[in-house]
């Protein structure tokens, strides 16, 4: 599946990211802040690190000013002489302190300073990691203490999105790990939960680890509760980081003001605090969708902020998260479908195929607006893409077989390089034009042509621009179309040949007739009066397009579309503003029962037989 593919998912992981800097910044929350080593504080008290007691110091000012909970984003894996006062600091219920796992299979001769501290209470899981290889313990001296594990576990592009919630070890250390397939049962395993949840452990002592399933497709593989505390987490045994501020958005305390008697300290009272370093000579720096180089205390202070909050966690990956990108691959694919229709224009089908492309772009956004959830967008794009190309070869594929159709059947009558060429310039390539069956109607402005040679140059342009739109718009009212326009006369149709539509005509070609006479007795001249005369009929003609792709134009041929034009020239000499042929004039009588004048029988231009010309009363 593509959302499988580590091209794919890492596209997902950057797209992520950019959603977390544009929508996910919020304030930070009152009960978390950091005792910052910075840079200040070293250039006060001195290079790290700082003297056992300094330590012993700050931890007992964090407790006097009524902090609830130390979280100290540090190890001490190896003892001094001067370890007392901090000793007895650490060793308090309300510390937990670090310790440093070693991972990565490509470090030589791994270290193994002080103990690995584990704890049986830990949640009985085991994150899918590298062996245990090696740590940065804790020194025998300040055992027992509460501690849990800084692994950092980058994803390939260096940026850091998840964090092992337990490693896991066998009596010797090295041991093979995972929820599923592992050499040895998490109820068995040395555990080692990771410095959050320890925190999180401390603070709600009286209450046990619980293990839950997550809440359908749109929740974690599994939820970690102790107390008020909760933890998504993923397959894996995953934590993902719940990014939602830039570390300057952090309160923040410097060390050194801690350590100064006489400095302004804002209340920590019932607060968590970390303490931790953001001096760029202590390097403890990773890459967050905000800062390629931000300080991991802020990884901590998210998910301490995030864990106290509930079930809401931002950029939580749901457990249905390939299937969730199937749907919304096929659901986009059945938008897809009306575009395959015959003859639809390559630019329309990839103007469709970019815009139900965005699809999965807008449906991720909105999920990480309402419940702050990482919804998969590169597969089912990718997929719309590959789907759309597919449709637009098809497309193309069937273009081709119509326009050599066509040319087959224009070679019987024309030579094959004119009947090819001709194929190849019509838009569709299925037809040289439409047959219809309905009611056309021929609208002449007489005295136009005259009248605009006699008048300034925008004033005719105007002129005829708002005859055209006004007739466009009033037939468009009752269902007619402008079809044709050139010089004083323009064309207009309706698709049916039934009384309805004759009436429509009649009726639109009143309404058009009572909206053009002011507009032409105002700008008529003298010299050059203007006249309105229409005539209509019903039945069978041709709506075509001829000319190459740069010179294209409308035509109307046919019976009908003659005996309109041949109508329209005997409009005039009758005085007869509307004339009505003889098919469209027996539906009005026979159906509508609408009264009509008989004008006489006429012979029209190229026809043999006369035809009833009738008209009604205006």
């Amino acid at each position: 599946m593509l959302y499988s593919v580590p091209a794919v998912r890492q596209v997902d992981l950057q797209w992520q990211g950019v959603l977390t800097r544009v929508v996910s910044v919020r304030s930070a929350p009152e009960n978390v802040t950091i005792i910052d080593i910075d840079e200040r504080s070293l250039h006060e008290i001195g290079p790290w690190p700082w003297p056992r007691p300094v330590l012993a110091q700050l931890s007992e000012r964090l407790r006097e000013r009524g902090a609830r909970l130390q979280v100290w984003d540090l190890f001490f894996s190896q003892p001094t002489p001067a370890d007392t006062a901090l000793i007895a600091q650490l060793g308090h219920p309300d510390v937990v302190i670090g310790q440093v796992p070693v991972l990565d299979p490509l470090v030589q001769a791994p270290p193994r300073e002080g103990r690995w501290v584990v704890s049986d209470t830990a949640p009985e899981l085991c994150s899918v990691t590298p062996a245990l290889r090696g740590y940065l313990g804790v020194a025998e001296s300040f055992l027992p203490v509460q501690a849990g594990h800084l692994a950092a576990t980058p994803d390939a592009d260096g940026q850091l999105r998840r964090l092992p919630a337990v490693l896991c070890a066998s009596a010797d250390i090295p041991a093979p790990t995972g929820l599923s397939g592992q050499a040895i049962s998490p109820a068995k395993a040395q555990r080692s939960a990771q410095l959050v949840l320890a925190a999180a452990a401390a603070d709600a002592a009286g209450h046990p680890w619980l293990r839950e399933s997550g809440n359908g497709v749109f929740g974690p593989a599994h939820w970690l509760r102790r107390g008020v505390w909760a933890f998504p987490v993923d397959a894996d045994g995953y934590i993902s980081i719940p990014y939602q501020r830039p570390h300057t958005a952090w309160p923040a305390v410097s060390a050194s003001r801690l350590l100064d008697p006489d400095a302004e300290l804002p209340s920590l009272k019932n607060h968590v605090v970390l303490i931790g370093g953001t001096a760029l000579g202590l390097r403890d720096v990773v890459s967050t969708p905000f800062h390629p180089n931000a300080p991991g205390v802020s990884v901590h202070a998210e998910l301490l902020a995030a864990g106290q909050s509930g079930e809401r966690w931002p950029g939580l990956v749901p457990r249905g998260a390939p299937l969730l990108a199937g749907i919304a691959t096929m659901l986009a694919a059945l938008l897809l479908v009306p575009l395959a229709r015959p003859g639809r224009r390559l630019v329309a089908v990839l103007t469709g195929v970019v815009v139900i492309a965005a699809g999965p772009l807008i449906l991720s956004l909105l999920a990480r607006l309402a419940a702050g959830l990482v919804l998969p967008v590169a597969g089912p794009i990718l997929a719309l893409l590959v789907n759309g190309l597919g449709l637009m070869a098809w497309q193309i594929h069937q273009h081709r077989r119509r326009v050599r159709e066509l040319s087959h059947d224009l070679q019987s009558f024309l030579p094959p390089t004119l009947a090819q060429q001709v194929a190849a310039q019509v838009p569709s390539g299925h037809s040289l034009g439409q047959p219809c069956d309905g009611v056309l109607a021929a609208v002449r402005i007489t005295g136009l042509q005259r009248w605009v040679s006699r008048v300034d140059t925008l004033q005719g342009l105007a002129l005829i621009h708002a005859l055209h739109s006004t007739a466009a718009n009033t037939l468009r009212t009752q269902g007619g179309q402008l079809e044709h326009a050139q010089g004083e006369v323009f064309y207009i149709s309706w698709p049916d040949n039934d009384a309805q539509s004759v009436r429509r005509a009649l009726d639109g070609l009143r309404q058009l007739l009572n909206t053009l006479l002011p507009i032409l007795e105002r700008n008529a001249r003298e010299d050059s009066p203007l006249s309105f005369y229409a005539a209509f009929e019903s039945g069978v003609y041709l709506l075509g397009l001829v000319g190459g792709n740069d010179a294209r134009r409308c035509v109307l041929l046919g019976p009908v579309a003659n005996d309109v034009a041949g109508m329209l020239t005997l409009s005039e000499e009758l005085d007869s503003p509307i004339l009505i042929g003889p098919q469209a004039a027996h539906l009005l009588v026979t159906e509508l029962h609408e009264p009509l004048q008989g004008m006489g029988q006429f012979v029209l231009p190229d026809q043999r037989h006369p035809k009833t010309l009738f008209r009604v009363p205006l």
